[in-house]
């Protein structure tokens, strides 16, 4: 699964290679969020500032495909949850720094054009994929797939440039990550049936580097 997942975005890489005009190139930054074992229920807690960087290539008005890298720390505690799963009512703590890599499609409800700032300017939309994370803190197995997922709204406020806000979920296919291992479901797998979440929400700016052409405003609709 991690060779497959490094295949598709390397093959991602060199679609966007042969589209340059399609292209553009994203700044994220926000926070990012645990939640597992010591969080069941609040996607708000904890957060530690995260930042990221992203390719896009457009698909037409409506789809396009992402690639996106992001550091993320995140952290977690039984301090301040009423109800948390550890043995013996111990309270448990952990630190862990991520990197992150995604490749995700996205699909615009509206159409929309970056280039555009008269009309085509503006758009929610929503996006997922495939994903993998790269622990840089002390956990036994350092790289993982996720699945990524989530909604945003973006804006076109002038030629080339669009800002946006998304929010983010990543499933992870690890349940060790803090440091508890589903000690109330030991029937089940630890790889499917875990409660390790983490959250991002990201303020973002994109910017088209390459000139596209555009139509002669006689003949726009």
């Amino acid at each position: 699964m991690n060779r497959l997942t490094l295949l598709i975005i390397f093959y991602f890489f060199l679609t966007c290679v042969h589209a340059q005009d399609d292209l553009s190139i994203g700044f994220y930054g926000g926070t990012s969020q645990y939640m597992g074992d010591m969080n069941k229920a609040n996607p708000f807690f904890s957060p530690l500032p995260a930042f990221g960087f992203g390719i896009k290539s457009d698909q037409g008005l409506r789809y396009s495909f992402h690639l996106m890298g992001s550091y993320n720390p995140l952290r977690g505690s039984t301090k301040y949850v009423e109800q948390y799963n550890l043995p013996d009512s111990d309270i448990g703590s952990f630190n862990t720094r991520q990197i992150d890599l995604s490749l995700m499609a996205e699909f615009n409800f509206l159409p929309y054009e970056t280039y555009n700032i008269r009309k085509r300017n503006f758009a929610p939309f929503v996006f997922g994929g495939v994903g993998a994370t790269h622990f840089l803190s002390d956990v036994p197995d350092k790289f993982q797939v996720t699945i990524p997922f989530g909604l945003g709204i973006k804006y076109n406020i002038f030629e080339r440039f669009s800002i946006g806000i998304l929010w983010m979920a990543k499933k992870i296919f690890y349940d060790n990550r803090d440091k508890v291992v589903n000690v109330s479901e030991k029937d089940k797998g630890a790889i499917i049936h875990n409660d390790d979440w983490y959250h991002h929400g990201f303020l973002f700016l994109t910017f088209k580097p390459f000139k596209e052409q555009t139509e002669c405003p006689t003949y726009e609709e």
